[in-house]
């Protein structure tokens, strides 16, 4: 393949494999991918029966973990009815489980009163490699809640008895895995939000970004891959951080072109 980088349009499973045969590698593989919750993408790619959603995700999977680097890692969202399905087939897969994260909001809205509304989204991390993989704990740390913890070092004692003194850092809160951004229901996000019916918040995509891209002399500089583009989040998120001096390069694949058109109007925007 000639042009790597950037927005393709196209069938995503087959253009994986012209990327396998190209031998491009992903330092993150960070992507959305449909539910199978009957949403309409122009198409009917989330309307499968089961079994069906399985199978395909099950060899997307299995060639996408063959384009991470031996560091590289892969960022899956889904949702509570399917996670723990594709959990499995990463573990098939022989990728390393690290972490089942939340995306937790709360201007979303309920769509019943049969059931409780619906606060949060899940996400899947898992990495190529069991020893090495990249996190950049720094980059995406969180406000204290009060800056009286700053003023509050701990004591302890180690395994060998010796006294030890624990100071909050400066920088902020190591982040959990319970990851707080807003939806883009509201006036507060017209300008940002397109058409697109699953639309990821830019601050959520971006706090990603900087988690799992490599820093090399203190900049981002890696290669990402999100082959479910949608409406290009994830290339707008990487040419902001380029517009600040990184090098990040990616590649968005997404079927229906109109949404392709959508995410280059938004990078032309920038």
């Amino acid at each position: 393949m000639k042009n790597i980088y950037g927005i393709i349009n196209g069938d995503s499973d087959e253009i994986v494999v012209k990327l396998l045969e190209s031998g491009v590698k992903y330092d993150l593989i960070l992507t959305d991918p449909p539910y199978n919750i009957n949403k309409d993408f122009g198409n009917d790619s989330d309307s499968l029966p089961i079994q069906d959603f399985l199978d395909i995700t099950k060899k997307r999977i299995h060639n996408l973990s063959q384009l991470l680097t031996e560091t590289g890692s892969i960022v899956w969202f889904g949702i509570h009815d399917y996670i723990g399905y594709i959990q499995v087939i990463m573990y098939d897969e022989g990728l390393y489980y690290r972490r089942l994260n939340i995306w937790h909001y709360t201007n979303g809205f309920s769509r019943s009163k049969k059931e409780p509304a619906t606060h949060y989204e899940p996400f899947l991390w898992f990495s190529k490699n069991h020893k090495t993989w990249i996190y950049n704990y720094d980059q995406v740390r969180i406000p204290y809640k009060s800056n009286e913890r700053l003023k509050s070092p701990i004591t302890y004692y180690d395994s060998k008895g010796n006294k030890k003194i624990w100071k909050p850092s400066e920088k902020g809160s190591l982040r959990g895995d319970v990851w707080d951004f807003p939806t883009l229901a509201g006036n507060a996000f017209a300008k940002e939000r397109t058409d697109h019916p699953t639309q990821k918040p830019e601050s959520l995509i971006m706090e990603l970004i900087k988690a799992f891209c490599p820093i090399i002399d203190g900049h981002f500089n890696g290669s990402i891959l999100d082959p479910f583009h949608g409406s290009g989040t994830l290339g707008v998120c990487c040419e902001k951080l380029n517009k600040e001096g990184n090098n990040i390069r990616w590649t968005g694949i997404e079927l229906e072109s109109h949404w392709c058109e959508v995410a280059k109007e938004r990078l032309m925007n920038l």
